[in-house]
């Protein structure tokens, strides 16, 4: 008969060793294949993609930002582990939504007409979601700043003190 006893302690060595935690926590660059497949980016189709991002740029028009920032958007929103999946759907849906009601292709489509279309599913939960993600990326972008002059958060840099916080060149003079 053994004297060793299954402690909890053991137990969760065991657990952890097991699932490969361990080796993860000693090596953060290797992960094991238990989360390496959790952690790849959902795949979207590229004509999906191609109309997902005109109906981004529908959405939050701006002339000086090209597609590849409404891309990087979706992207990003797409390589979230925890959501990522999900937004794949609602792209998808959305997408398939947008074709489904116009006839040749919703990418054929002038503006006018695609947003037409798009003010006919703007109800859809998924709608919704993209245009969520979409909003939160867009303006929460180094390229929107800089499309807008704005120089990023001020703690990057100090803060706003030395950094102009004081002055008020754009007040009238006084006569």
């Amino acid at each position: 008969m053994s004297t060793e006893h299954l402690t909890r302690r053991r137990f969760i060595v065991a657990v952890a060793a097991l699932s490969g935690v361990a080796g993860s926590a000693l090596n953060p660059g290797l992960l094991p294949l238990s989360q390496a497949w959790a952690q790849a980016p959902a795949a979207v189709d590229p004509a999906v993609r191609s109309s997902m991002v005109r109906m981004a740029r529908l959405l939050y028009p701006h002339a000086g930002l090209a597609d590849e920032v409404y891309a990087e958007v979706l992207d990003r929103a797409l390589s979230d582990v925890a959501s990522g999946a999900a937004f794949a759907r609602q792209l998808d849906a959305a997408s398939a939504a947008l074709a489904e009601r116009s006839t040749g292709g919703w990418n054929e489509l002038d503006a006018a007409g695609q947003i037409e279309i798009m003010r006919q599913i703007e109800s859809a939960d998924y709608f919704g979601a993209i245009q969520a993600a979409v909003q939160a990326g867009i303006y929460n972008g180094a390229a929107f700043w800089k499309h807008v002059g704005y120089p990023g958060p001020s703690k990057d840099f100090g803060g706003y003190i030395g950094r102009g916080a004081g002055e008020i060149d754009w007040l009238p003079e006084e006569s």
